[in-house]
């Protein structure tokens, strides 16, 4: 029977960049009650331990400890070089601290997996990948998923990570982290940065020197729906994964390419996130990481479709079935808690492409993007078994 934990704090809920800001406690609350309100199989969950000063030194600098550190205490300010403060990074109090926990919790899941106590992970509140080592960016403080990779590498002596990011925004902290190694493949899906933060992730984005290859980023149009996106997926990322052959998997699985997102514009439903969660899982079984999964929540700003995202993701990797109905008690729990409105049903009926503007149009754009990406991993030579890429 497949185990799943869940990597969970409600000090989790201190990360709160203010009531009205997009990353605030209520997309993170709202999912954790839907989970815990469903009858969900072998679920088990874990209290995660800050990470240490070392651990964060993995990836960023002394200079940016200390001044996240020094910030927190005050809980206002800025540094502005850093990245720290002002609208999209600022500054809180505590921000050290749950910032810290969070990494803590990536570090949880990992151990977890590799230790056997589960068959794969999910860390919510985690998958902050748009921090760079000496800056705060897109409401990202520590760059948990960064660390998690460094220290699979570092103390598990793990050579081939592979890491899929599915959030709407691309995973850039991520993917230049590791923009001249071949240890970490890196796929970033995401809304084209043409349209939307962080203004990078085009198709020709593909790693240098050592890895030259190994930073794949598939930027869609906005309005790509779930039929369209599928056929792209299957297109690029399935290959790549046997060529690759990872021994560890991490997939950030932002929410936010749901089509009632407040911040991303394409067209997706619970269906296709139920479809990755399946397809991301048998990929997973079918390589060196025999099964070795770890899901991180990254974005996702409508409470409501983040919930029933994040949920349709997980019980794809778990093989639970969704049901239909929401349950009365979470849709209660969000009224007199929260004042909001939540959907009845767990499942989005998916878009009719035919009802999206221009749907001629996003399909061209993005065999465009798909072209350009597939002449890019031609011309490296790299992948000369994805005969895809050499069949055009």
């Amino acid at each position: 029977m497949v185990k799943t934990g869940i990597i969970w704090s409600d000090e989790y809920a201190e990360y709160n960049l203010g009531d009205e800001h997009p990353m605030n406690p209520r997309r993170l609350l709202i999912p954790y009650k839907l989970l815990k309100s469903l009858d969900f199989p072998n679920l088990q969950e874990f209290i995660p331990s800050p990470a240490s000063d070392s651990d964060i030194l993995r990836f960023h600098t002394p200079l940016y400890l200390e001044a996240m550190k020094a910030l927190s205490i005050i809980g206002d300010g800025s540094r502005p070089r850093l990245g720290l403060g002002g609208g999209d990074c600022p500054v809180f109090p505590r921000m050290h601290e749950s910032s810290q926990l969070i990494v803590g919790g990536t570090l949880e899941g990992a151990k977890r997996i590799l230790d056997g106590d589960v068959d794969h992970a999910f860390s919510m509140m985690a998958g902050l990948h748009h921090a760079f080592p000496e800056r705060a960016a897109g409401f990202c403080y520590y760059n948990d998923v960064v660390i998690g990779i460094k220290y699979l590498q570092q103390e598990y002596n793990i050579e081939r990570i592979l890491y899929i990011d599915t959030d709407v925004h691309a995973g850039d902290g991520v993917l230049d982290a590791f923009y001249r190694e071949r240890g970490v493949l890196g796929i970033s899906i995401h809304e084209s940065p043409q349209f939307i933060f962080p203004g990078t992730g085009f198709s020709n984005e593909i790693g240098e020197g050592e890895g030259i290859g190994y930073s794949v980023n598939i930027p869609l149009f906005p309005g790509t729906w779930d039929k369209l996106y599928i056929e792209i997926f299957e297109e690029i990322v399935p290959c790549l994964w046997k060529e690759f052959d990872p021994q560890f998997v991490v997939w950030q699985c932002g929410a936010d390419g749901h089509f009632r997102d407040l911040l991303g514009n394409l067209a997706l439903s619970t269906e296709l996130y139920n479809y990755l969660g399946q397809r991301i899982k048998e990929l997973t079984n079918n390589c060196s990481a025999r099964g070795k999964l770890l899901m991180l929540g990254g974005g996702g700003y409508n409470p409501d479709s983040v919930a029933r995202v994040w949920l349709a993701s997980l019980a794809g990797v778990a093989g639970f079935d969704l049901p239909d109905d929401a349950p009365l008690e979470w849709i209660k729990y969000c009224k007199d808690k929260f004042n909001t409105r939540v959907s009845a049903k767990i499942k989005d009926q998916p878009i009719d492409p035919k009802k999206i503007d221009q749907h001629t149009l996003v399909e061209e754009a993005n065999r465009q993007y798909l072209q350009i990406l597939k002449e890019e991993l031609r011309d490296t030579g790299v992948w000369a078994n994805c005969k895809q890429f050499y069949s055009d």
